[in-house]
C-alpha cells in the first residue's frame, strides 16, 4: 500500500477461506472469465480501514488483529489453497509490533467528512439509523501522549543528523531541495521518505560512515514514495523484510549502500521511473539482493552482489540497462523475468553486458512458495518469458548449472490462464566469454532430463539468437542472429520435435 493514499490498485489472491462452498465467490473471475482471475479481489486503501469492519471481502474476519494473524500465517497457503499470490508468506511479529501496526492503521481514520443521513428519502422509505462504529480496536484505542520536539539542526537547506538523534526527525523537517547528512554511528529505526527533491547521505569519517541496524526486528530499513531522490552512503543491515524499499516514484537514485541480512530484499524499487543504482554491495538476503520490478528506464551498475539466493533481478520491467556488476555465490546471478499477476504486463529490451557472473553455486534458501524458489543453484545468467534481452561481453564462469538459460514461463497450474506472453523472444547472446559453466547441474535441471551446459533453451520462442562459438550448449544447434526465419523455424521444429 503505497504512500501516501496507502491505496493497490490491483486485484489480489490472498486465499480468504469461502463461506459458501457449495455456491463459491470467484471474485475477477466471475467479471472477466479468466479462471487466472478466480478468488482474486480488490485490494482496499488502508485509508479508514478501522471502520470497515468485519475485514475481507465476505467479512469473515472480526478485528484487525485476525487480518493481521491471518496474514502472519501464509494466507490460504494455511489452509492449503493454490494460486496464491507470490508475496503472501508467513511471517513473524511481536506482541508489540502487533499493537504498533494496528494502532498505525487506526492513525489512517479520518471521521470529520462523514456523509450526513438525511432525514427524508425521495422514495418515502424510511431512513436508515446511524450505525456506531463496528471496531472493537478502535473503541478500546486511547491517546497517546506526543513525543518530544527533534532536536536535529538545520542551517540553509543542509539537515544535519549527529549519532544519537533520529534520523526520521531530520526528514520530517526536510523539503524540496534539502540534503539530509546523517554522522556516522548506529541508528535504530525505520526511515519513512514520501517527501521529493531530497539527498539524504551518510557522511564518510575517518573511514567511517553511518550503520541502520534493525537489529533482526524492524521490518524495513527505508521506505517511500518520493520522487527525484537519492539515498547514499548507507550500511543497512539486519532488517527482517526489506533493505530499502520505494514505490511509484520517478527519478530514483541509490548510490554506495550496504545491505547485508535485510530480509527478502536488499535494493527493492518498484513501479518506479527513471532508476539508477550505482556502486551498492547486497550480500545475505533471500529472494534478490537488487530487485527492480515493474518499472521503467532502470540502470544498475557498478553493483557487487554475492551470497543471496538471486544477485541482481530485473522484473515485468522496460529499458533496463545491468552493466559493470560483480555477481557471485548466490544460487542465481542476474535474472531477467516476466511474471504474470503484476501491474506490468511486459519484460522488454533489457540489456545485460559487461558483468562478471561466476560461481553462482550458493544452495537456494528462499521461501519455498516464491517465484525465486524454483531458480536452479549454479545459474548464471536466467531469462524467463522477457522479450528482446541482449547479454554480451559478460564473463561468465564456473556457475554449475548453465552460464545462460532462456526459457519460458511454464510453472502455470493446469488449465489457469496467464495474462502475460509466456515465451521469450527476441532474445540475443553474443561476445561473452564462457567457461567451467554446467558441469555439476542442480536437480531441478536432472529431473527435467536437462544437462549443464554453458548455454541452455528450453526450445520456445524461434526468433531468439545465439553467437557463440565454441561454447557447450543445449540443445547443440543454436540459432544465429543471420539466419533466415526459414531455417529458424525448421530448426526449432526439429528440436520441439525431438524434445516431446
Amino acid at each position: 500500500h503505497n504512500f501516501p493514499t496507502f491505496a493497490n490498485p490491483d486485484f489480489k489472491v490472498i486465499g480468504v477461506p469461502d463461506s459458501h462452498l457449495e455456491e463459491p465467490d470467484l471474485g475477477r473471475g466471475r467479471i472477466t472469465g479468466n479462471s487466472n482471475d478466480n478468488f482474486a479481489f480488490k485490494v482496499p486503501s488502508l485509508r479508514n480501514i478501522a471502520l470497515t469492519a468485519p475485514y475481507m471481502h465476505n467479512g469473515s474476519l472480526d478485528t484487525l488483529s485476525d487480518v493481521i494473524d491471518f496474514y502472519a500465517k501464509g494466507g490460504g497457503n494455511s489452509k492449503g489453497l493454490s494460486n496464491i499470490d507470490d508475496k503472501i508468506r508467513p511471517f513473524t511479529l511481536t506482541k508489540q509490533e502487533k499493537i504498533d501496526l494496528i494502532t498505525f492503521l487506526h492513525s489512517l481514520t479520518d471521521e470529520s467528512n462523514k456523509p450526513s443521513i438525511p432525514s427524508v428519502l425521495p422514495s418515502g422509505l424510511p431512513t436508515v439509523s446511524k450505525l456506531e462504529n463496528q471496531s472493537i480496536e478502535l473503541r478500546r484505542a486511547s491517546r497517546l501522549t506526543p513525543e518530544l520536539l527533534s532536536s536535529v539542526s538545520k542551517r540553509d537547506n543542509i539537515i544535519t543528523v549527529q549519532s544519537g538523534q533520529k534520523i526520521q526527525d531530520g526528514i520530517n523537517l526536510a523539503v524540496a531541495g534539502d540534503t539530509i547528512r546523517i554522522m556516522p554511528g548506529l541508528y535504530h529505526e525505520t526511515l519513512s521518505v514520501d517527501i521529493s527533491g531530497v539527498v539524504i547521505e551518510g557522511v564518510l569519517k575517518d573511514g567511517s560512515r553511518p550503520i541502520l541496524d534493525g537489529k533482526g526486528k524492524l521490518a524495513d530499513g527505508v521506505i517511500g514514495s518520493g520522487s527525484n531522490i537519492t539515498l547514499r552512503n548507507l550500511i543497512i543491515r539486519n532488517y527482517t523484510a526489506n533493505g530499502v524499499m520505494i514505490n511509484r516514484a520517478h527519478n530514483i537514485t541509490f548510490e554506495k549502500l550496504y545491505c547485508h541480512n535485510t530480509g527478502l530484499y536488499g535494493v527493492y524499487p518498484v513501479e518506479c521511473v527513471g532508476v539508477h543504482v550505482e556502486s551498492c554491495e547486497v550480500t545475505g538476503v533471500r529472494d534478490a539482493g537488487i530487485y527492480v520490478g515493474q518499472s521503467k528506464d532502470i540502470v544498475v551498475e557498478d553493483c557487487r552482489v554475492y551470497s543471496n539466493v538471486t544477485g541482481i533481478e530485473i522484473e515485468n520491467s522496460v529499458n533496463a540497462v545491468v552493466q559493470r556488476n560483480i555477481t557471485y555465490d548466490n544460487a542465481g546471478g542476474i535474472l531477467v523475468f516476466l511474471l504474470p499477476n503484476n501491474p506490468s504486463k511486459f519484460s522488454r529490451n533489457c540489456r545485460v553486458i559487461n558483468n562478471q557472473v561466476f560461481d553462482n553455486n550458493h544452495v537456494n534458501f528462499a521461501d519455498p512458495n516464491s517465484a525465486v524458489s524454483g531458480v536452479p543453484s549454479g545459474s548464471g545468467i536466467m531469462i524467463m518469458a522477457a522479450d528482446e534481452v541482449e547479454v554480451a561481453y559478460n564473463q561468465i564462469t564456473g556457475n554449475n548449472s548453465y552460464g545462460v538459460g532462456l526459457i519460458a514461463l511454464s510453472n502455470q497450474p493446469k488449465g489457469k490462464k496467464l495474462d502475460v506472453d509466456p515465451i521469450a523472444s527476441g532474445c540475443w547472446i553474443h561476445d561473452n566469454i564462457l567457461e567451467n559453466n554446467g558441469k555439476q547441474p542442480d536437480s531441478k535441471l536432472l529431473e527435467l532430463g536437462l544437462p549443464g551446459a554453458d548455454l541452455l533453451w528450453d526450445v520456445t520462442g524461434y526468433d531468439n539468437s545465439w553467437e557463440q562459438p565454441g561454447a557447450t550448449s543445449m540443445p547443440w544447434i543454436l540459432p544465429g542472429k543471420s539466419w533466415p526465419e526459414i531455417l529458424r523455424r525448421a530448426n526449432w521444429r526439429f528440436w520441439k520435435t525431438l524434445s516431446n
